[in-house]
């Protein structure tokens, strides 16, 4: 693989888009909707369920083990975080092509970091990302089925554009996809996203009993699902990323670096995948990207934003790319190796929870996803 870096390190797998390839993550959805079979269908998302971690953990899976030989392994997009790998799956499109870019994202109007998930009150989805959806273009109705938080939040108007909303409670998400199935019709679609574990991965990491837990609920959800569902629906479940841990003792501060922090004018992207914007004024891009190289060695890997561009990270190499997105892109992304994070501790809300479970990065665990195409 030819890469835009002198050396690309072993653990870390090759840019989703290097040489050519194309992440199959993209390819799940688009066809349901631009090509659609007679039928009904159902995407299930298993946010955080990584092709590794549940590989590892079988017996805890008997639902999924049952049906292993159903599952292929595929690559997510980078970064590896829901925001990216949830509009890429729904758009078929790169992040290089619709914008978003990380769990925070620049806004180059105002040169804060968007959430994301959450977006702000003066921030329109659809200018966001302006891109029609599958959806939008097709035909077939489609239903997405989620908490009712999600219902008109950023994400939802930037990724399902054109779907019905129907929101479920903790214990009837069946009932829920049951009844989405009977609103799209016979020739419909329903999403649902599942996020437990990767809920109890980030709180609790996933060498833990909440994350095991969490992990065995799911495959009785989609047991339940397989035993439920109308008769000849067929069932695709993948998911949007998978899951390190990190500790304390793993994480290297920013803040705790002021001669490098003073080049930093935002920081954006998340601990795993660190996009940082330089503050203006030539050379303050390069002195950051160098200085952060001296400073985590082998603890990541630093790229600059043509690095970026030429190794096929966020899209193929030699795309063009639109003004709304170049202007997003960060001068400088980190990409952590191991278990290792990077952030800037100072800009932490004082109410967060630190995480344990993160992702964002290529390793295996964090960038191969099951996907399960199976009738019922």
């Amino acid at each position: 693989m030819s890469t835009a870096t002198a050396v690309w390190p072993p653990d870390l797998l090759p840019p989703p888009f290097a040489d050519g390839a194309r992440p199959a993550l993209l390819d799940v959805l688009p066809p349901l909707l631009e090509n659609p079979a007679p039928g009904r269908d159902v995407v299930v998302l298993l946010d955080g369920v990584g092709a590794d971690l549940l590989a590892e953990h079988r017996a805890l899976t008997p639902t999924l083990r049952r049906l292993e030989a159903e599952i292929a392994r595929v690559r997510t997009v980078a970064p590896s975080t829901t925001s990216s790998a949830m509009v890429s799956l729904h758009t078929g499109r790169p992040p290089l092509e619709h914008g978003v870019l990380g769990h925070l994202t620049r806004d180059p109007r105002s040169g804060r970091a968007l959430n994301q998930l959450t977006g702000a009150p003066e921030i329109d989805p659809k200018q966001w990302m302006p891109l029609p959806t599958p959806v939008e273009v097709g035909g077939r109705r489609a239903v997405q089925v989620a908490p009712a938080k999600h219902a008109g939040s950023h994400l939802s108007g930037v990724a399902f554009r054109g779907w019905d909303f129907l929101a479920h409670g903790r214990g009837d998400r069946v009932e829920a996809v049951r009844t989405a199935l009977h609103r799209a019709g016979p020739e419909g679609l329903v999403h649902l996203h599942v996020d437990d574990v990767d809920h109890a991965g980030h709180r609790h990491g996933i060498d833990s009993e909440p994350w095991r837990t969490a992990l065995a609920e799911v495959d009785a959800l989609l047991g339940t699902l397989l035993r439920r569902l109308p008769r000849g629906t067929r069932l695709h479940v993948t998911a949007d990323h998978g899951m390190v841990d990190t500790a304390p003792e793993r994480t290297v501060d920013l803040a705790a670096h002021p001669r490098l922090l003073r080049l930093v004018e935002e920081v954006a992207g998340e601990p795993r995948a660190l996009a940082l914007h330089a503050v203006p004024g030539d050379g303050a891009a390069e002195e950051l990207a160098e200085g952060l190289e001296a400073l985590l060695a082998e603890r990541a890997l630093v790229l600059r934003r043509d690095e970026v561009l030429r190794c096929g990270l966020l899209g193929p190499a030699g795309s063009a790319v639109e003004e709304r997105v170049a202007r997003r892109l960060p001068d400088v992304l980190v990409l952590a190796r191991g278990g290792w994070s990077v952030e800037d501790c100072s800009r932490r809300r004082a109410d967060a929870h630190p995480m344990i479970g993160v992702h964002g990065s290529l390793t295996a665990a964090e960038a191969w996803v099951p996907l399960l195409r199976i009738a019922v």
